[in-house]
């Protein structure tokens, strides 16, 4: 199959034999997409090199014949983004979600244009723990799975004076509130109306993210979980 410039964001690259880069796009049209760029790692093909870094929007046209294609050309989409520190590294983690989660070769525009839209964001100014919530709620949704955090366990409402503690398995059981790692009903609330919850809610909720994760990873949990700690602390712009 030959595609001529599909938009795509680049997930991950790495090196290929001597002067290659093998690497995983998500396109716009065809999903998560393996493909060999040849020869770019020469001296004067910076320019290149630099368009496949990860995070990158790009538009590209390759040749698939299998699992791993061949990439023909590639032109970077603008704007260009500048993401540094704290904020690159968890554009790596959602690119590291959306690898490790999502089916390969499987078109899905919604997925792309929600990794878009993070992009975006992380070149803004949304604090970075609720960013990365939002994100981890909306792959997780967008792929079927449990979300133990919209009712509680026996399928009542969420009560916004009320805290409960929240079990991946379950889902939310009432609860004290001066138990710790207990999340208010307002929070609960507020977090699935896409409203920003307190920052200790952010820390409970990493934790059930993260657990809902790791019950559909197994053992091949993210590695950019322990590169990044703690997301749920105050971040600057």
């Amino acid at each position: 199959m030959r595609v001529e410039w599909q938009p795509a964001l680049v997930l991950h690259k790495r090196a290929y034999r001597e002067t290659s880069l093998q690497l995983e796009l998500l396109t716009r049209d065809h999903g998560i997409v393996g493909l060999v760029a040849k020869g770019v790692t020469g001296a004067k093909n910076h320019v290149l090199r630099a368009q496949l870094q990860p995070l990158q929007h790009i538009k590209v046209s390759f040749l698939l014949k299998s699992e791993l294609g061949t990439l023909t050309g590639s032109e970077p989409l603008p704007p260009v983004l500048a993401i540094a520190g704290d904020r690159l590294m968890a554009g790596l983690y959602l690119n590291e979600l959306v690898l490790k989660l999502c089916p390969r070769q499987d078109a899905d525009n919604e997925l792309y244009q929600r990794l878009l839209a993070a992009r975006s964001e992380l070149a803004g100014s949304m604090p970075l723990a609720w960013l990365v919530r939002r994100f981890e709620r909306d792959l997780i949704q967008h792929l079927g799975y449990m979300t133990p955090w919209s009712a509680t366990a026996n399928g009542t409402d969420i009560e916004p004076e009320r805290h409960y503690r929240a079990y991946p398995e379950l889902g939310l059981i009432p609860a004290k509130a001066e138990e710790p790692g207990v999340l208010s009903g307002i929070d609960l609330l507020d977090f699935n109306a896409d409203r920003m919850p307190s920052l200790p809610a952010l820390g409970a909720l990493r934790q059930l993210l993260h657990g809902v994760i790791a019950m559909h990873l197994g053992k091949s949990l993210p590695r950019s979980w322990q590169m990044i700690g703690e997301l749920s602390r105050p971040m600057k712009p």
